[in-house]
């Protein structure tokens, strides 16, 4: 509660103080405090910025605290530094010495951030080149197993099981056996994990035990909305839960193991054109289910969904044809 009284406090004392200052005509060091403000509200901006946290942005909240402290230590300064009070000179001092220190500090953790982001590009770099190179290693064994792909490729994700740029090459064909799947999918490792569970091979079961019992199941909330082979109890459930994910419904709208009610759903209700074109990229989309779609898209005013509208009416020829309405 204190933090969040100095959080909006602060700031409104200090625009109090100058507007009070500027009132009474007294402008002594009201130029200083202003630089310092925006030189510790710029420099805490800028450090948020370098940030690549998807929370970091929450950080902005506190750029007015920031600035204001700035600010209240360059009017200390600013009206101080000439006086010839013992006190207030070595206050003006210590005044500048902070307002400084916090820009100082400001800079260092985005430069520091900086250094962090290089260092992590330049090791995702290394990675990558490692996953392409045992991709090509992965193909060329594969082409010399061509009878025995499944047992060769099992075979060699089992022998490097603990090198994770092997494995994120070799989850991505669809040799790998349903049974390796499963025990990758059990991985401590999310990453691996999701590989594992977005391969083709992966099962109903192996799905169905991700969703009902992992420890952190949203990770995974994608691709089991997209996997054809997701059960449909557990696409319904995930539908109808509350969203902790967004952007689930293009996925719904393509898979055709999702459950004919909620495309019906997705088709008479989605007001988004890009889910409405995914509903009509499902094989198992119909004539019923596109003139759903149709009348959605034609009572959504303004419409944006031209080029959806012109989609369904390429489509609508072969897939209503007559004797083919379902």
């Amino acid at each position: 509660m204190i933090f969040f009284l100095g959080l909006i406090g602060i700031p409104i004392a200090y625009l109090v103080v100058l507007v009070n200052l500027l009132v009474g005509r007294d402008r002594k060091g009201i130029g200083v405090s202003l630089l310092f403000f925006a030189l510790a509200a710029g420099s805490a901006l800028w450090t948020i910025f370098q940030s690549r946290s998807s929370t970091a942005g929450i950080g902005i909240i506190g750029i007015p605290l920031i600035g204001a402290v700035g600010g209240f230590l360059g009017l200390a300064f600013g009206r101080w530094r000439s006086s010839t009070h013992a006190g207030r000179s070595v206050g003006a001092l210590l005044s500048l010495g902070g307002a400084v220190l916090l820009v100082a500090f400001n800079l260092r953790e985005g430069t520091k951030t900086i250094t962090k982001n290089r260092g992590q590009d330049e090791k995702q770099v290394a990675i990558s080149a490692e996953i392409e190179r045992d991709r090509a290693l992965i193909a060329a064994g594969l082409g010399e197993n061509e009878n025995r792909q499944r047992a060769y490729l099992d075979s060699s994700i089992r022998a490097r099981g603990s090198d994770r740029a092997f494995l994120i090459a070799a989850l991505e064909n669809d040799s790998v056996s349903p049974g390796v799947l499963d025990t990758l999918a059990s991985s401590s490792d999310l990453g691996i994990a999701l590989q594992a569970l977005r391969n083709p091979n992966t099962d109903r079961a192996t799905l169905r035990r991700i969703y009902l019992t992992h420890s952190y199941p949203d990770y995974f909330f994608q691709t089991l909305a997209a996997h054809p082979h997701t059960p449909p109890e557990i696409i319904r459930d995930l539908y109808t839960r509350p969203r902790t994910i967004t952007g689930l419904d293009i996925w719904f709208a393509r898979n055709p193991a999702t459950p004919r009610d909620i495309l019906d759903r997705i088709a008479k209700t989605s007001k988004e054109p890009w889910v409405i074109d995914a509903l009509l990229q499902n094989p198992i989309l119909d004539c019923a289910l596109l003139e759903a779609a149709a009348r959605n898209v034609a009572a959504t005013p303004p419409n944006p969904a031209y080029q959806t509208a012109a989609h369904i009416e390429d489509v609508r020829p072969t897939l209503c044809a007559k004797g083919s309405r379902k």
